[in-house]
Formats: C-alpha cells, structure tokens, sequence
C-alpha cells in the first residue's frame, strides 16, 4: 500500500512522516483561518454591510506596513521557528479576544468599529499564515523537493481550510458567532505540538553554501539582508515584474471580493450568510484538494511554470466577462472560486515556482517584503477608487474596469514569461559563483577596519560623553555609533541629541539611517513616545523617512492632532498660570516662568508637528516655513499661516489655527475672573518631569505650601531617569544637599531678564545656567544679579550653548544689530 502511494503522490521512500507532519501543520493553520474566515465574514457582512468594504481596503494599508516591517525585522533577527511560535500565541491570544469583545455588549458607537477590527484582523492573518507557512516549510526543502511535495502541501492547507469552513457550515445556526473565534484560538493551541515537534525532527536547509557558513544570512544583519532585497528589485527586472504580476492580481482579486459580497450579502440575515460563506469555502477548497492533489502537477509538467502563470489572469478576465454579460448570483459564484479556487490552488502553488527564478540569497525576506507591500498597496488603490467610484458605478461598469484591469495583467504575465529563463538562468550562475566562492566566504569573517557590531560594549561610553566632545569629536563618534548600528540604544542616542547642536543631529540621523531597517520599530516608538524632547523625536521622524517612509506617513495624522490638542490644553494652562501668577502667596517668578515655559513648549509642539507634516510633503520647506512663522514682519507671518492653511486638511488646520494666532497675541490680563487655583497645575508640571518646567513648579509649590506637604510632593517626584539639573535642585529645596550660591532657577531667571540672552528659549537659557559658577573666575564672563546674589557664566559657555540651541544664536545676533530679523 505504501509504494502505492508513493507512486501516486510521486513520493521517496521515507518520505511520508515528513509529508503527513507538514501537510498537518498546514492543514491545522488553515483550518483555523476557515473557521474565522467563514463565521467573520459572514458577522462584518451582516453588521456593516458590502458596501463598507472599500474602508477595509484603506485600513489594510497601514496595518499591514506595521506588520510587515514587524515581520521582516524579526525574520532577520530570529529564526523562522521562533516566529511561527510568536505567531501561534498572537492567534491564541487574538481569538480568546475577539470572543471576550464580540459576546459582550458593545456600546452602539463603537459596534461599527468592532466589525472593522474583525476584518482587519481577518485580512492580516490572510496574507500573514499564508507567508508564515511557506517560509517555514520553503526552509526544509530544496527546489526539488518543492516542485513535488508543495502542491500536496497547499491540498493539506485547502482541506483544512474546508474543515473549518464546514465546522462554521454545520454550526451556524446553533453556535453564536463569537465562539468561532474561541474556536479558531483552540485550533491555534492544539498547533503549538505540531510546530514544535517539527522544529525539532527535522533540520532546515540552507539557501546557498555561504548562507551554510554564516548561518543563514545572518552574518549580513537586517540592513544587508534588506539591501540586497533592494538592489534586487532594482538591477532584477524578472523581481521587479513578479512584483507586479502579485500587485495587479490583488487589485482583480479586492475587485472580485467586493462584487461577490455584494451581490451575496442581499436579502441573507447573519446565521444564513455564515452558513452560505461555510459551504462555498468548504466547496471551493475541496476543488483546491483535487487540484493540488491531483492536477497542479501534471499542469506544470505539461505546460510549464510561465504557462501555468496565465490560468489565474484567464480566469479573472471570464470571471468580470460574466459580471458584464449577465451579473447575478451566477457571476458572483464565478468570482467567489476564481478567488478562493484558482488563485488558492493554482496561482499561489505557482508562485512558490516563480519564486526560486528570483535572487537565491534574497528569497526568503524578499518573499516577505514583495507579499507584505503588495497587498497593502493594491488594497489602498482599489479601496480608494471604490470608495470614491462604487456609489457611482453599477455592476457592468466595475465589470468593464474588471476586464481592462484582467487584459493589463495579461499583458505583465506575457512579459513574466519571457523573463522566466534568463532569471532562472542567473540564479543558477549564482549558484555556481557560490560554490566555487564558498571557501572564500567561509574565510572572510574578520572584521572590516574600523569599528563594528563586535563594539557594542563601546556604545554606552560614546553617548554618555557625547555632550562634552568638541563638534569635530562629537561627529566621529556619531559615525561610530552609526558603523556599530546597535538599535537597543536608540532612545539614548535620540535623548542625547536633544542637547547637541543641529548639524550633530542631522549626523545621528544619518547614522540611524546607516543602522538600517532594523532601527524602525525603535524610531517609531521613540516618535510616539511623549515624554522624549521634540527635537529627539524629530530625528527620529527624520530617519524614519528615509528608512521606512509609509511607516512615517502611517504615524503622522495621528501624532499631529494628538500633539495639538494636547497643546491647546497646555496653552489654557498657561493662561491660568499668567493669571494666578500674580496671587501673593505664590513665587509670582517662578509661576511666570511656568507660564513661559508652558508658551514654549507649545511653540514647539507646533514647530514639530509642523515639520512631521513637511516630511509628509504637505508643506513647503520645514526650516524656511518656521522662520517665517516666527517673523516679526507681519506680512511674512501672515503668509506662512496661508500656506499652512493651504497645505493641510480642514481638521488639522482647527486645531493649528488658535495655536498659531495664540503665538503671535498677547496674554490677556484675566481681569473680572477670580484667580484659578494653580496647585493642581503646579503638581502637574512636576510630576510630568520635563526639566525647566518641573524646576519652576518645584518653587512655585516650595513658597506656597508647608514643609511636609512640600516634601511629600518632592520626594515622589524624586524618581529614577529624572533630569540631573531638576534631581539636584530638588535635593537642595528638601534640604538633603547643601546649596553653594543661587539657586538654578534664580539663575535661569536672571538669564530670562537680560538684555542680551533674555529673548532665547528658556531650555537654552536652563543649558547656560547649569554653566554658572558662584566665584568670578580668569576667564572673561558675563555677570548675573540673581534675588539669592550674584553668578557668572563664562562667555565661551555662552558661545559653546549657542552652538547648540539655535535660538540663543540668533538672539544673540538680534542684540547686536537692532535691524528687524526673520527670528
């Protein structure tokens, strides 16, 4: 019985345990994909509606770029066995969730909401389980071993695939909805042996022989392996047109979806759908089942990879044909299986195929990258244009783009299959240059001259000493720091620069370019994280743009109006504090150096949203758009406010406009309103711990309340990470360490009230004060007369904090020619 099979199946002897152990993991996979799929498209169907499908296809975009950065920076980093772990325990985890959130109540306005949540964790694990899948099994097979056993593989998946969908079938009118996704999550668990168990029996192959060497890419890193996938998909065009073979298809198949749904959705209630949705995928991966079984490979051995590769566009094109002529449930059925028939059982076993004709030492990440953006892409273009176009189109006419679209794919396969040979061609010349050069690889593990990743015991020390370095010191230790591209130390290099000057940050984020795409989820959370300086999450945006730019434009909406609203709030603040400032019984200095402070930190909240939106190409040049904004001349002012408003949309422009003209207005005086209750502030602004804020509080709160309320306040700000200069001016108002002349604060008002530095941003001004000594020393040094007695601070730290905070610079060029400035 046994040789029979392996006659049948074209199977060597022994084969079959490896078979059965892989064609299970997949079969259970997809199987939990069949029971989510059927029972959530069905629930997204009947709570939201057909018609909401193109919103779908906008939302997919920056949620699969999330992904598939997330994807391929792990995939590199760790093997393709931890993933399919991590993997399993998000499915685990997402399932036991969904049914928590879909059997509990959920409030009206955000019942929408929920259903969008459903399909777009639907539409990731789609294209995520499918990439995750063949990866890992790619990783133990040779092309050989591929073009046999992967279509028994993809029946394996279909029939799992079907089980499910018969499981939700069979269920539908007796089981709730939300106990398919608790359903989905115990598949996910019974999965976790079958992975393991795997991982375990069975070695995975090498790519080449140099990947042998250096185990498996590894010895490139992220940034080389990324690269290479670059350079791939611009000196290969057979990449290059593969890529877009996958991208047209997937406009056709989000074309198809929303034909199908809609045309099924009518007249079918939530359990009648379920049970529909069941029986077709359940039908249409049996015929999957044949076709992998029985068909695909007598196709292939018939006609060939770059034949086979027309079947799946002839089949869109008749699909949309009958769309045209006739329409109906006939049509939509047509649909339905050229999508989850052809395109599953055919075009996605030939992929695997066209795949190997790419660069060999690329395929596995530019597998990863090619499928993750394609189908983002291709969903933000099709749910765009249906979004702007269905309401206005009838059936015949998406049909009719259906087909043009279907000709243009022809056309790409036609071209696809020219490029075939001479790609397999080179592949196989790489392969021989790999062989004859494996020795040479083997050899060739030294490091290069010149600091590496083998010196990450040096970054530490680099950044510490980074703010005491001359500039020429400071720029070869930020190219260091680039060469050794160590991403666990990001924040730390991205606070640091918050204190350098502005060509030392232009060079840390071209060293965070130079660190590659691994650095992007560290840059990304340091541009969401709110307690890093503006001017530190700033080059974070900026080496995000280079790297990963629809990461960037993902973020920046969002970030924009959150950092507005939050400084139209602390602009009210403000506004208090300039008001109960003149109470007493408080320190009025230090109040009104909070209030200025608080102002301060809206004119940069604005400078930075202003400057994500110019890096996300809605605005003119960043720098010339701030100098203007900050003009003197009103007439330059007020045309930097009209091409901010022309730029951006209505809703960021509300929130900007109050800021803006908030700049440029005075303070009112609060006259006839009683004088606000400033302690909460106060405590607010120390808590928060942003340095000259939190300063300025701690005095406010010290002459207002009494010594034990004060300490407890004090002491729990006292926490670890807080700023040096804030720790040690804290110490000193609990009576813990001594005081030696003016308090900071005395000083950084003195400074704030001079003629010639007066006018500069009080972090400037806090940078210079921290420089001040109580003793007039050799050097020449400007002389402060502070309420607690005199300081000086020398007049090369002057020049040195100018160096570095732009702002006290041109202040300090403004006192020395009374000419009106840009600044």
């Amino acid at each position: 019985m046994s040789e029979l099979l392996n006659r049948l199946f074209r199977l060597e002897r022994g084969e079959m345990p490896k078979l059965l152990q892989f064609g299970l993991f997949g079969f259970m996979l997809q199987m939990g994909m069949g029971v989510g799929f059927s029972a959530g498209d069905a629930a997204f169907l009947s709570n939201v509606g057909a018609d909401k499908l193109p919103v779908i296809f906008l939302l997919i975009p920056p949620v699969m770029l999330l992904y598939t950065g997330v994807f391929s920076y792990l995939l590199v980093r760790h093997s393709i066995g931890h993933m399919v772990d991590v993997t399993l325990a998000l499915l685990i985890a997402g399932g036991a969730a969904l049914w928590a959130l879909l059997n509990g109540e959920i409030a009206p306005e955000w019942h929408a909401a929920v259903y969008y949540g459903l399909k777009l964790y639907l539409a990731v694990w789609y294209i995520a389980l499918y990439t995750l899948f063949w990866n890992f099994t790619d990783s133990y097979f040779d092309i050989q071993d591929a073009k046999r056993l992967f279509p028994l593989f993809a029946a394996f998946c279909s029939l799992g695939t079907a089980a499910g969908a018969m499981i939700v079938s069979l269920g539908a009118g007796v089981i709730p909805m939300p106990y398919f996704m608790l359903i989905w999550a115990g598949i996910a668990i019974a999965t976790v042996p079958v992975s393991r168990m795997l991982q375990a029996r069975w070695p995975q192959i090498a790519e080449s022989e140099v990947d042998a060497v250096d185990d498996a890419g590894a010895g490139k890193g992220a940034f080389g392996q990324l690269a290479a996938v670059a350079r791939a998909l611009r000196f290969s065009p057979y990449t290059l047109v593969l890529a877009a073979t996958l991208f047209v298809t997937l406009l056709l198949t989000n074309l198809a979806e929303f034909q199908y749904s809609t045309v099924l959705e009518q007249g079918r209630s939530e359990a009648e759908l379920a049970a529909l949705f069941g029986q077709l995928y359940a039908a249409s991966n049996i015929f999957n089942l044949i076709v992998c079984l029985f068909v695909f490979n007598r196709l292939v051995t018939r006609f060939g990879v770059r034949n086979v590769a027309f079947i799946l566009p002839l089949s869109y094109f008749a699909a949309f044909g009958y769309f045209f002529l006739h329409g109906g449930t006939g049509a939509a059925l047509a649909a339905f299986f050229a999508y989850h028939g052809v395109l599953t059982s055919i075009e996605y076993n030939n992929q695997n195929l066209l795949f190997n004709a790419v660069p060999s030492d690329v395929k596995r990440p530019l597998r990863t990258v090619v499928e993750g953006m394609c189908e983002p892409l291709a969903s933000l273009l099709a749910g765009g244009f249906l979004l702007l176009f269905a309401s206005r189109m009838d059936m015949r006419e998406l049909s009719g783009i259906g087909l043009i679209v279907g000709a243009a794919l022809i056309a790409i396969v036609v071209f696809l299959r020219q490029l075939y040979p001479t790609a397999m061609a080179r592949n196989m010349r790489r392969g021989w240059m790999n062989f004859a050069d494996r020795h040479r690889a083997a050899r060739a593990d030294a490091p290069a001259a010149g600091p590496g990743p083998d010196d990450l015991h040096l970054v530490p020390g680099l950044i510490a000493g980074l703010g005491g370095l001359p500039q020429a010191g400071r720029l070869d230790a930020v190219a260091m720091l680039g060469r050794i591209g160590d991403t666990e130390t990001i924040p730390q290099l991205l606070a640091a620069a918050d204190t350098l000057a502005p060509r030392d940050r232009r060079a840390i984020a071209a060293s965070l370019v130079e660190t590659g795409e691994t650095a992007i989820p560290r840059l990304v959370s340091a541009l969401q994280d709110r307690r890093m300086p503006f001017r530190a999450r700033a080059v974070a945006a900026r080496a995000l743009a280079e790297l990963s730019y629809g990461q960037l434009l993902s973020q920046i909406e969002g970030l924009v109006h959150l950092e507005l609203r939050e400084a139209r709030a602390l602009l009210a603040g403000a506004a208090a504090l300039e008001h109960g400032g003149k109470d007493a019984c408080v320190n009025d200095r230090a109040v009104a150096l909070l209030a200025r402070a608080s102002r301060e930190r809206v004119g940069a909240a604005i400078d930075f949203a202003l400057e994500m939106l110019a890096l996300a190409g809605l605005l003119p040049t960043f720098d010339l758009l701030v100098v203007s904004l900050h003009s003197a001349n009103p007439k330059v002012r007020g045309n930097a406010i009209e091409a901010i408003e022309t730029g951006v949309d209505y809703a960021t422009f509300q929130l900007l406009r109050p800021l803006l003209h908030a700049q440029a207005a005075p303070a009112g005086d609060g006259s006839g309103a009683a004088a606000p209750d400033l302690a909460p502030l106060l405590e607010d602004a120390l808590r928060a711990g942003r340095p000259v804020e939190a300063l300025a509080a701690a005095h406010a709160l010290h002459a207002r309340l009494a010594a034990p309320a004060f300490a407890r306040i004090a002491r729990q700000a006292l926490r670890p990470g807080i700023a040096p200069m804030l720790r040690a001016d804290l110490r000193r108002l609990l009576g813990i360490a001594p005081g030696h002349g003016p308090a900071l604060l005395a000083v950084i008002d003195a400074l704030a009230r001079s003629r010639e530095l007066g006018g500069a941003s009080l972090d400037a001004l806090a940078a210079l004060a921290v420089r001040a000594v109580a003793q007039a020393g050799d050097e020449a040094a400007l002389r402060l007369d502070t309420a607690e007695g005199p300081a000086w601070v020398r007049y090369r730290d002057v020049d040195e904090i100018a160096a570095r905070h732009a702002d006290l610079a041109l202040v300090m060029l403004k006192s020395q020619d009374e000419r009106p400035y840009a600044a």
